[in-house]
């Protein structure tokens, strides 16, 4: 078997495994949510300019733009839950779930370089200046940007509603370390032709270990409420995952 099928295998598996789990229960319990969600990030003008701009720069961008959807969706749902509780107000509040989508389309334009929150948020600076928003909304934009890397001090935004935004996008970024961690985000990074899958599986523990890490660092209510339930699933595939691949790939 060429490592190219076994990489196909591999992901087959994990994809069946995830499929033996419930899902999350944010998908469930913010069921309303997501789905204004959705269609706020599917109708409006400027967030189809933004993902048109990031699919052109970069031919690649496949995998990332559907990372970035995922991301957008779920963000828009966190703020439409923290809302309340942070103050932005009904009529504010479909606006501020825009620029938190805005800001997870733009959020990994930059993914593939070292220190790829800053120079992701740089390169938001750019495109931003050419959409018609306040220079604040852009600044929370970009410092949003800026602090979704984990493990990272974040930099206060300094307002309510740049700090929901910021809080948003990071959490909903580490919900995709649950589940979608195993059927699609190892395998779109690693490339089979460079990384056999026996190098893959021989790190493969260290590699959970960064993703129970992730559980306490949520940041908003939301998040922590969430979060550390798609961490825990992730878990949960990852081990039987890991357990059936030395199965059929012993190292």
């Amino acid at each position: 078997m060429t490592v190219v099928e076994q990489f196909k295998q591999a992901r087959m598996l994990a994809r069946e495994i995830v499929e033996t789990f419930a899902a999350p229960r944010f998908y469930v319990e913010l069921s309303g949510e997501r789905e204004t969600s959705r269609r706020i990030l599917y109708s409006h003008l400027m967030l189809e300019k933004a993902r048109r701009i990031v699919t052109e720069a970069d031919e690649h961008f496949g995998h990332g733009l559907r990372h970035s959807e995922k991301v957008a969706t779920d963000a828009g749902s966190i703020v439409q839950n923290e809302s309340p509780r942070t103050g932005v107000s009904p009529d504010r509040m479909t606006h501020t779930v825009f620029l938190v989508q805005l800001a997870s389309l733009l959020h990994d334009t930059k993914r593939r370089l070292p220190d790829h929150a800053r120079r992701g948020a740089l390169a938001a600076a750019e495109i931003l200046a050419d959409f018609p928003l306040k220079d604040v909304e852009r600044d929370w934009i970009v410092g949003a940007i800026r602090n979704h890397e984990a493990f990272v001090e974040p930099i206060p935004i300094g307002c309510p509603e740049g700090q929901l935004l910021s809080d948003a996008l990071y959490d909903a970024d580490k919900f995709r370390w649950g589940p979608d961690n195993f059927t699609e985000t190892v395998w779109e990074m690693i490339s089979p032709d460079k990384v056999p899958l026996n190098i893959v599986l021989a790190h493969f523990p260290k590699g959970m270990e960064g993703i129970k890490r992730i559980a306490s660092t949520f940041r908003t209510e939301t998040g922590k409420k969430y979060g550390p339930e798609f961490i825990e699933i992730g878990l949960a595939i990852g081990q039987k995952l890991y357990d059936e691949l030395l199965k059929r790939f012993p190292l």
